[in-house]
């Protein structure tokens, strides 16, 4: 009834996740995604754009290798894990990996612990701002590169919220390490954690999914220095491909009502 001249399509994962999608014109994506994340609490069916239909969603190699019953623990400790603490460890592991593994003995130890340490960048940032800074899409309705397409799909997966997605459709985008789950891989509940707690705190919502390319829309991002180093300092750890210099990542994105991230 929403999408009279579209046909949705449904797929579902081998652990029984379902998922629903329309094509839109891509203009209207963020229109269309505000909508339904509007009815998110009566639906019960979050929404997120990509370039792929649900099938992509579903049919990747890794889904077979975890049956229903690991994607309903995850799905149970993604709800009642203590993501703050969570996303708090994924900032120490990623500084305590940045300065033994990266860093060398010429390196300024102390420059290196303030990428993690808001307490030490949020002196390095400008003064707080009166409004959020516009934030614009680069993916989900922009023409960059490969996503010169004038369709979009919308898809919906039954979540709490955004922040449940990973857990749900673990491949709906990678990050670096993913798949491996090595010494420094982030693993699904890991993302869950931060997104839930970028959700509670700056009212964060995943918006685009699609390979290894994320964007968030931010309905209240920090203003003031202390808000945008925690937000510059967590979004390092998570995505240094994006955020290599956080204290330009504090002045502008950490602010934004859009925070886009890509790994490589």
């Amino acid at each position: 009834m929403s999408f009279p001249t579209a046909k949705a399509e449904r797929a579902v994962t081998a652990a029984g996740v379902e998922v629903l999608g329309v094509r839109v014109p891509r203009e209207q994506a963020c229109t269309v995604w505000e909508e339904w994340r509007g009815r998110h609490g009566q639906t019960g069916w979050w929404p997120y754009v990509t370039l792929s239909p649900p099938s992509d969603a579903t049919e990747w190699h890794g889904h077979a290798a975890w049956d229903a019953g690991v994607l309903e623990q995850w799905v149970g400790e993604a709800a009642s894990q203590d993501h703050d603490a969570r996303a708090a460890s994924v900032l120490v592991s990623a500084c305590r990996w940045a300065v033994e593994e990266v860093a060398n003995a010429d390196d300024d130890f102390d420059l290196w612990r303030s990428d993690y340490d808001p307490d030490r960048l949020a002196p390095l940032l400008v003064p707080a701002v009166e409004r959020p800074l516009r934030g614009v899409s680069q993916w989900a309705t922009g023409s960059r590169d490969f996503f010169e397409k004038d369709l979009r799909w919308v898809n919906f997966v039954a979540a709490r919220g955004g922040y449940e997605v990973p857990v749900l459709l673990p491949f709906v985008y990678t990050t670096w390490g993913w798949s491996g789950y090595g010494d420094r891989g982030l693993t699904p509940l890991d993302t869950s954690a931060l997104l839930r707690r970028w959700h509670e705190q700056w009212g964060a919502e995943l918006f685009f999914a699609q390979g290894s390319y994320l964007e968030l829309v931010v309905d209240r991002p920090p203003l003031d220095p202390r808000g945008a180093a925690q937000a510059a300092a967590e979004l390092h750890a998570y995505c240094h491909d994006t955020v290599h210099d956080p204290v330009r990542i504090g002045d502008t994105m950490a602010r934004s009502t859009m925070w886009s991230l890509w790994w490589d």
